[in-house]
């Protein structure tokens, strides 16, 4: 709230639309990282291929999603935000099947 005067004197508060202000907000209904389907096949692909083969098939399939966020109209940081989300899921699913995922004598803590 602020104070202003009048030319006759009189002080009256007047609400300032900055303090009304929210930010935007996207809501991304289906996170990349929580399709299990897409980040296990996905990591299938990564498994059988090699090298140059395996960056290529990468860079191509985050362009492709990338794409169709875009598409979407999703703003560009929420964007980047779950392509490194995937990204992680995905580490997480080929490290899992690396057997690393596994604690020595089973699960039980």
């Amino acid at each position: 709230m602020v104070l202003t005067r009048t030319r006759e004197g009189k002080g009256s508060m007047k609400q300032l639309d900055l303090l009304n202000w929210t930010p935007p907000c996207q809501v991304v209904a289906f996170p990349l990282a929580k399709r299990m389907g897409k980040v296990r096949r996905v990591a299938d692909i990564l498994v059988e291929k090699r090298g140059a083969a395996a960056t290529s098939y990468w860079k191509q399939t985050i362009s492709t999603i990338a794409s169709q966020m875009q598409r979407a109209g999703l703003d560009r940081d929420v964007i980047n935000e779950e392509l490194r989300s995937f990204h992680d899921a995905v580490q997480r699913e080929l490290w899992r099947r690396a057997g690393h995922g596994q604690r020595p004598r089973g699960n039980a803590a």
